[in-house]
């Protein structure tokens, strides 16, 4: 791993959104090519670059939305709160960093921060999918483990793909 500057990690605000949707569109353009068809995953992208606005605006009191910023830029966030099928346990629903920013250590920050702040649940769990083997490396090397739940998921395309669960527990930052 190369870290190339330093990381701030923060809580993100409203004036964050263009550039959590920016993060988000270009990881899942580039990580997810090879994975859903070109035309559908362009347009795809573009929804991510503008729907963390109404996110932001939307979110539950249970929500947590973390930034990574080097300089003035941000370059990576993570999402999560309670997961909704058990209140021991955490979801993390996004974790994504900018592909300018992959292997310089800004990911693992993320985690790191988001495992000191949900040391009230017992676990935190999360979803990737199946053939995204940096993520599902990068899970591992964080501590995360397979669950065994798999599941099936349609992101709008009509051809649904695999996802894989991961958890952990909070408290063991490495």
């Amino acid at each position: 791993m190369r870290v190339s500057a330093p990381v701030l990690v923060r809580d993100a605000g409203a004036a964050d959104a263009a550039a959590i949707g920016e993060v988000h569109a270009e990881a899942w353009r580039v990580s997810h090519r090879d994975l859903f068809e070109s035309r559908w995953l362009a347009a795809f992208v573009e929804r991510r670059r503008g729907a963390w606005r109404d996110r932001l605006a939307a979110q539950r009191p249970d929500d947590v939305v973390l930034v990574a910023q080097r300089g003035d830029r941000v370059v990576a966030f993570a999402w999560y709160h309670g997961h909704p099928d058990n209140r021991h346990d955490a979801e993390l629903c996004a974790l994504y960093a900018h592909p300018t920013a992959w292997g310089t250590g800004v990911a693992q920050a993320l985690v790191d921060d988001v495992l000191l702040g949900a040391t009230a649940y017992r676990r935190i769990r999360l979803w990737t999918l199946f053939g995204a083997t940096r993520a599902r490396r990068f899970y591992t090397r964080a501590g995360f483990a397979e669950t065994g739940l798999i599941r099936e998921r349609d992101y709008g395309d009509g051809r649904p793909v695999l996802e894989v669960e991961y958890a952990r527990r909070p408290a063991q930052v490495k």
